[in-house]
């Protein structure tokens, strides 16, 4: 575990963002998916993989953690976030965005974030849902399991519908108690992912607006949807590429992270034809 440099970052709204970084060289920010931030075990694995060759920054989005929130939430407030922690930076920087975190980082770039590359791994869109459509349905029921304490109702819709979790490992979660409750903690968010997904539909007019290096990445070992929607969002990205990793699932390891920052990191995303 590398030593970790603990600092605050203020947003545009004025809501304060908790930071972290780990080891030294070219910055990388990291934005985990919708279970992670700083401290939790995957995020952490994260930052020790790329810190050793990385300097690794990581945050903990707002409403979670020791980030402050703001009302009413927007993606808008969201891209601001990550713009501040990227400027707080003060070097070239390539963006790692994780499960949601992908579609966070995807918005961001639209709106010309100072990233010199991205990496999206497996943003969980559906290829085959209408890009123009605008459905919030399932995200204000999310919200409704949460309001009436029905958070455990709320982790499963949202593991199962969302990410494609079979109902029975799901409910199975329920047995890892210390992880359950992590999961059940932070249902309060659950509603606003699905919002950041865009109702889960690939987001083609925000991707078009994308004009830096984005590498988006998928494990041969995801479900079929997984990998369909990351080859759906590689298309909608000018100039970007699409890369299935032998023996990768929906959560990739450290080293398959390093490969892909390094590769956008050295301009070898070719055009697409």
């Amino acid at each position: 575990m590398l030593p970790l440099v603990d600092r605050t970052v203020v947003s545009s709204d004025g809501t304060a963002l908790a930071v972290s970084e780990a080891g030294d060289g070219p910055a990388v920010v990291v934005v985990g998916g919708a279970f992670d931030h700083r401290g939790t075990p995957y995020l952490d694995s994260v930052s020790t993989g790329l810190g050793a060759a990385h300097r690794v920054v990581t945050y903990d989005r707002r409403g979670r953690g020791a980030s402050g929130d703001t009302a009413p939430w927007a993606i808008e407030r969201e891209v601001d976030d990550l713009r501040a922690v990227v400027e707080s930076v003060g070097a070239p920087v390539t963006v790692v965005g994780i499960c949601v975190g992908a579609g966070v980082v995807l918005q961001a770039l639209a709106t010309g974030l100072r990233a010199d590359g991205a990496v999206l791994w497996e943003p969980p869109y559906r290829a085959s849902v209408d890009p123009h459509a605008d459905d919030v349905v399932f995200a204000d029921l999310l919200d409704e399991h949460v309001a009436a304490g029905r958070r455990a109702q709320a982790v499963r819709a949202f593991l199962t519908q969302v990410l494609g979790v079979p109902m029975g490992q799901a409910t199975a979660l329920r047995l890892k108690t210390v992880l359950w409750r992590a999961l059940v903690a932070n249902a309060d968010v659950l509603g606003r992912e699905v919002r950041v997904m865009n109702g889960l539909a690939v987001p083609e007019r925000v991707a078009a607006a994308v004009g830096v290096p984005v590498l988006v990445g998928a494990g041969s070992d995801s479900l079929e949807w997984m990998r369909l929607a990351a080859a759906a969002v590689a298309d909608a990205v000018p100039g970007s590429e699409f890369a299935e990793i032998p023996g990768q699932g929906h959560v990739p390891d450290p080293d398959t992270l390093l490969a892909l920052v390094d590769r956008v990191r050295t301009h070898a995303v070719s055009p697409r034809g």
